[in-house]
């Protein structure tokens, strides 16, 4: 089949759930159908032309035709704060209008005249206003997570009450075109049980498949060593649920651990880590701030721990299935492994309040058997349920079973 893909961001290097999620998807999909590719290019994710140049030629390997679209409010301030006020009057989302683009809507349509198509694939609700320049065309809708749920959650964790009130009101009126445009595809894609139980419950009507995240068996690797009283988190800090996870960890779970192991180090990985987090690093050296790295194994390889101290969520955290790639102890917030099949006590621990949370990566640090049976138990998971071979070939038969 002709497949065409659009996304809201180039998804390479993949670096980062959303990410990685595009990437391999387009990787593995493209064994099967032909592949013409769509995108915006996001400039805090594509900074230079060097990074732009090496990622359009990684796609090209994959899809017979890739064009990239810039972001209007991505090179202007004064854009992006007007459409954020002007968008306080208007019942459709903020996301949806930084993303309404003439020149990516007129080349829909002349592609789709070039080119028999048989699918028409919109990664995230905020490019759902596309469906209706090709009307002909089967329609599937990607989301990562549902999306409402993530700002209302937000919302609630935010303590200024401006941004409070404004994420609220964006998080109602997200629910409220989710409601309307998952109506209008033939396949709309989940990456969970529990966000596909969620959005049917006000989005009903319409077709909803589960195709849940993966991870590279093959990258993600045991290593055959002992561990070093370390921890880690990775995640770019532009991500407002990674960025909150970091920030109630140093502050609130890390004293907590540093009391009962005063030796543990903590390594915060992902680009632009807060200022808080860097702040409370220069007081406290056991708080180590890496910034983005190209390779995260090394850091994985040493690290007794991976935390996912995540309190705002939705969809499922491919960080929790890499590191259970690499055969890493994981503990986790409930809300952290949502989606994920895991048995807390076998391939992962679980602490919702900071002392929960504190006394499990305690036990692991000083329970040598158990942290040997999380590893072994979270490999076992990744290889059998989540590698992306795995994801790719439910996927192709979905579409298939679409098209039928």
């Amino acid at each position: 089949m002709k497949i065409l893909m659009i996304t809201h961001f180039i998804p390479y290097p993949p670096h980062g759930g959303s990410i990685q999620r595009n990437y391999n998807l387009l990787k593995e999909i493209s064994r099967y159908h032909e592949i013409y590719y769509l995108t915006f290019t996001q400039k805090v994710l594509m900074p230079d032309e060097d990074l732009l140049k090496r990622s359009l030629e990684e796609l090209n390997r994959f899809c017979k035709a890739v064009k990239v679209f810039k972001i209007p409010t991505d090179y202007s301030k004064f854009r992006w704060y007007s459409l954020l006020l002007r968008n306080l009057f208007s019942l459709t989302p903020y996301s949806v209008w930084k993303f309404k683009s003439e020149a990516m809507k007129e080349e829909i349509i002349n592609i789709t005249k070039e080119i028999n198509f048989d699918i028409l694939y919109i990664d995230t609700i905020a490019l759902a206003q596309y469906e209706k320049t090709a009307p002909s065309l089967l329609k599937v809708m990607n989301h990562h997570n549902v999306e409402s749920s993530l700002l209302l959650r937000r919302s609630a964790n935010e303590k200024n009450p401006l941004k409070r009130l404004y994420i609220y009101l964006q998080g109602r009126k997200l629910k409220r075109y989710e409601k309307i445009m998952t109506s209008r595809f033939d396949l709309n894609i989940m990456v969970s049980k529990l966000d596909k139980i969620e959005m049917q419950q006000y989005a009903g009507g319409t077709q909803f498949d589960v195709i849940t995240n993966g991870t590279d068996i093959e990258y993600f690797k045991p290593e055959d060593k002992i561990p070093a009283k370390e921890l880690i988190f990775a995640g770019g800090m532009t991500w407002y649920p990674n960025k909150d996870a970091m920030i109630y960890f140093c502050k609130e779970i890390f004293p907590l651990i540093q009391k009962k192991d005063p030796d543990v180090i903590m390594n915060v990985i992902g680009s632009h880590p807060p200022a808080e987090i860097v702040k409370m690093s220069k007081t406290n050296r056991a708080i180590a701030i890496h910034g983005f790295v190209d390779d995260v194994r090394p850091y994985l390889s040493r690290s007794a721990v991976y935390v996912v101290p995540i309190r705002v969520g939705g969809g499922t955290r491919l960080k929790i299935l890499d590191a259970f790639a690499a055969g890493k102890a994981v503990v986790s917030t409930s809300i952290g492994y949502e989606g994920i099949d895991v048995t807390p006590g076998e391939n992962i621990l679980t602490g919702d309040s900071p002392e929960e949370f504190a006394e499990q990566v305690s036990k692991v640090l000083n329970d040598e058997p158990l942290r040997k049976k999380l590893e072994v138990n979270a490999r076992k998971t990744a290889v059998e349920k989540y590698s992306w071979q795995i994801i790719g070939k439910t996927l192709n038969e979905a579409y298939l079973k679409l098209a039928v």
